[in-house]
């Protein structure tokens, strides 16, 4: 049992050598955009950059924590919409923030709960499992909340609204703290918790994780109740932002891309294994500077959309190439 834990979250020197090209092209771009474009290397676009990136690390980190245990969750923006919704539908009602966010929280447990047994005890693949969920929570929600419509209008007045999308103190906005409680608190499960040691263990080689005596499918509950409890923080920190709740994040699929684009591009493979904190500062440094820099020039949201989905398949290839499956931790349909 040691053994398999202490392989697991050990990355290879292929590895690495993907980090050091994604934080040079991150440089690069930085370099590129603050001779090309005005106003991009300012204190203030710097902080636009932190506040509009909030929602993406919290998913990130969620994401990370689930690829690392050889999983996959394409439920997770679904999610953050269900979450988003109970909450909002909760405070519109009158009730007080505080219950409202109890009965959030459980409501989003239930889901990640939902989740795990799928695919810890009843044993459908990772892929197939969250796919339907999200498909599933999607319809429920949008129909039986919204009667069918795509937005839901948050009251903006609302205390707890004008908390999540104000700031915590002159100069700190409230989503920058709560995406680093998040960095935060997945570091403290990763490096320090019995669950993250087991986590790695288990993307390293599931089938020796298992037959060793490690607890995998309790770890699989942690898993996905905590990548459902960032989904409802993401989701929390964007509704309250743009003053409403969109169901087409989930119809267009393009911040599930970005998730997982941001996850692969700072190392952690997707097979599982290994990565950390460090990996999803790694990759969304490089998003977060070419989502800018892209708007700050005006490009169109579709061309920009051409441009991530160029860049997400230049990342799988270089995964595929830097983080190789081989004969003895490969597990066929393991997704």
């Amino acid at each position: 049992m040691a053994e398999v834990v202490a392989r697991a979250g050990v990355p290879g020197p292929r590895g690495r050598l993907l980090e050091m090209i994604v934080v040079g092209a991150a440089a690069a771009l930085i370099i590129i955009f603050s001779v090309a474009v005005d106003g991009f290397a300012t204190a203030g676009n710097l902080g636009v950059m932190l506040s509009n990136s909030a929602s993406l690390v919290i998913l990130s980190c969620g994401m990370a924590v689930v690829i690392i245990s050889r999983g996959l969750d394409l439920s997770l923006i679904a999610a953050m919409i269900a979450g988003a919704t109970t909450f909002s539908t909760l405070i519109a009602a009158g009730v007080p923030a505080p219950v409202a966010l109890l009965v959030t929280i459980a409501v989003m447990i239930a889901i990640g709960l939902a989740n795990a047994w799928l695919i810890a005890y009843v044993e459908i693949p990772a892929l197939l499992a969250t796919l339907a969920s999200a498909m599933f929570i999607t319809g429920l929600f949008r129909f039986a909340i919204l009667r069918g419509e795509y937005l839901l209008l948050l009251p903006k007045s609302n205390p707890a609204v004008v908390f999540l999308s104000g700031e915590l103190m002159p100069g700190v906005p409230t989503p920058v703290v709560l995406m680093l409680v998040t960095v935060a608190a997945s570091w403290i499960l990763m490096r320090y918790s019995t669950a993250g040691r087991t986590i790695q263990a288990m993307g390293d080689n599931f089938q020796a994780a298992r037959l060793t005596g490690l607890p995998v499918r309790t770890t699989t509950i942690v898993v996905y109740v905590f990548a459902a409890l960032t989904a409802l923080l993401a989701g929390l920190v964007m509704s309250a932002a743009s003053g409403t709740v969109d169901f087409r994040t989930v119809t267009n699929g393009t911040l599930l891309f970005d998730v997982i684009l941001v996850v692969v591009l700072g190392g952690i493979p997707l097979r599982g294994g290994h990565g950390g904190i460090r990996n999803i500062v790694i990759g969304i440094a490089l998003i977060a500077v070419l989502r800018n820099g892209m708007t700050l020039m005006n490009v169109t949201t579709q061309m920009q959309d051409v441009i991530k989905g160029l860049v997400l398949l230049t990342a799988i290839v270089a995964d595929k190439y830097f983080n190789p499956r081989d004969a003895e931790t490969d597990t066929i349909g393991d997704l």
